[in-house]
């Protein structure tokens, strides 16, 4: 009489309790994946039309925004403007803010010399489409980030000129 040997795939050797918990394990993943980015801002990147002209604005009604810089004056791979007085902010992170109309000038005309990247100008919103300024950025802009209520932060930007 020949004996028939029977081969199993190894998953029947782990115990189904084993296999419940690596279900279980996927799934947390998956949600604090998608829960991640939860309470962060939105941005629509303006046309090169649009860009200039708002930059142009925002040169002229400088004193209407606080302002912030990644690194020195000239040499910033990123700038805010946070409108003043509307109940918002919009940070970044190590950033510093700038106090006079030729640093805010030269540290536009800075970002927008870096020729290793695409300057762009974003607009910044929160989920319920709440304005909160304008990033100026030499390459693409990172996910803000909710700090509070009213409060959005923006990552520091590491710019071929200066590291932070």
């Amino acid at each position: 009489m020949k004996s028939r040997r029977v081969y199993a795939p190894c998953c029947c050797h782990v115990p189904r309790k084993s296999w419940v918990w690596f279900v279980w394990l996927i799934l947390v993943l998956v949600a604090a994946a998608c829960a991640g980015s939860k309470g962060t801002g939105l941005y629509e990147s303006l046309s090169y039309g649009e860009k200039k002209k708002v930059l142009e604005e925002l040169k002229k009604n400088w004193q209407d925004y606080n302002v912030y810089c990644d690194g020195p004056v000239s040499a910033p791979g990123a700038l805010i403007f946070d409108p003043k007085n509307d109940g918002r902010n919009l940070i970044g992170y190590r950033y510093t803010k700038l106090s006079k109309e030729e640093s805010v000038r030269e540290a536009i005309v800075w970002v927008e010399f870096q020729h290793d990247f695409n300057p762009f100008l974003y607009r910044i919103f929160d989920e319920e489409k709440n304005f909160y300024g304008y990033v100026l950025l030499a390459k693409d802009l990172p996910a803000p980030r909710r700090v509070d209520q009213n409060t959005l932060e923006v990552p520091t930007f590491v710019s071929g000129f200066h590291v932070p």
